[in-house]
């Protein structure tokens, strides 16, 4: 039986992680292979794992646990777990390549034997901004090796492995979790735009529906702006800042705004609340950076918090 391709990860180049599920001696199998793309070759490489259910899930939690963590600039070992006898699964960060670039995460297995100790060629590698696709890949391998072995199993209540119900259990992972940097800054959340931005003023206002699907505000040719989407929603603004009201109410989860009719109160609101964006963001920085000893990580990992807030990235 061929392997079922489930997703890819991209990586540098024409190089890709293939996630597929499989069977091996009657046993299903969560397989992570390396593929390349060059001049003399095409297809997969040495470079790859196969977990059982199991380890696979021990595997998720590993790296949900590292995802909410920020790596520093030098080689860690970031946890170890026993695959089978002499063979261990390590879990490491390594160092980027320079300091404008991102660490690499490295899944290995490793030998403990009387011959060798230490890495094998069975494993993969990626850039830490690949950490939340690979996670969400390897979620669903864990769903679907569930669910075939609960099938098989479906005549003899009881027999499916204990590992079956913890993939469910463990619910989706979160990527820039809640970690001490993020509660020490925020204890109590994130302002709410508008209401926190809006002085407690009693104005009129105009009740706007907004769609489930993304919105933009773009200028059109006669110079107007509009609030839209790709399906069909456009609303007629009278500038930038009331679109970016409207926007960014939007991102933090509101589908009915109210717009203060008075222009000056949606500027102050707007202008108010992307000074609070560009304060958060530098202190946030500023902290995972002397955490990490690298902006970049840094960066990434602000920007990853803000977009899981709803937070727009002001410039």
């Amino acid at each position: 039986m061929e392997d079922l391709p489930l997703g890819t990860v991209s990586l540098q180049g024409s190089a890709k992680l293939l996630f597929t599920i499989g069977q091996w001696k009657g046993r299903e199998y969560a397989h992570v292979r390396k593929f390349v793309t060059t001049a003399k070759y095409t297809g997969p490489t040495k470079s790859g794992l196969a977990m059982s259910g199991d380890v696979l899930v021990r595997v998720i939690e590993i790296l949900r646990r590292l995802q909410s963590d920020i790596p520093g600039i030098l080689e860690q070992e970031f946890a170890r777990l026993s695959k089978r006898g002499e063979v261990d699964i390590v879990i490491k960060t390594l160092p980027p390549d320079d300091l404008k670039s991102l660490p690499s995460v490295d899944i290995r297995e490793y030998l403990d034997t009387p011959e060798y100790t230490g890495p094998t060629k069975k494993g993969i590698r990626f850039p830490w901004d690949k950490l939340a696709e690979v996670i969400a890949l390897l979620e669903i391998q864990a769903q679907r090796l569930a669910t075939q072995i609960e099938a098989e199993t479906r005549l003899s209540p009881g027999a499916e492995p204990r590992w079956t119900g913890e993939v469910e259990a463990a619910g989706p992972s979160e990527a820039g979790g809640r970690d001490a940097i993020l509660t020490g800054l925020l204890p109590d959340g994130a302002k709410k735009f508008p209401t926190d931005f809006l002085r407690g003023e009693n104005v009129a206002e105009n009740l706007i529906e907004l769609p489930p699907e993304p919105i933009e505000v773009v200028q059109r040719a006669d110079g107007r702006y509009t609030v839209r989407s790709d399906f069909g929603f456009s609303h007629i603004v009278r500038n930038a800042a009331e679109g970016n009201f409207i926007l960014y109410a939007y991102l933090v989860g509101l589908r009915t705004v109210s717009v203060p009719q008075e222009m000056i109160v949606v500027f102050r609101a707007v202008k108010a609340y992307e000074n609070y964006l560009r304060e958060l963001r530098h202190s946030l920085i500023q902290e995972y950076a002397r955490k990490s000893g690298h902006r970049p990580i840094a960066e990434h990992r602000v920007k990853e918090i803000f977009r899981n807030l709803g937070l727009p990235w002001i410039e």
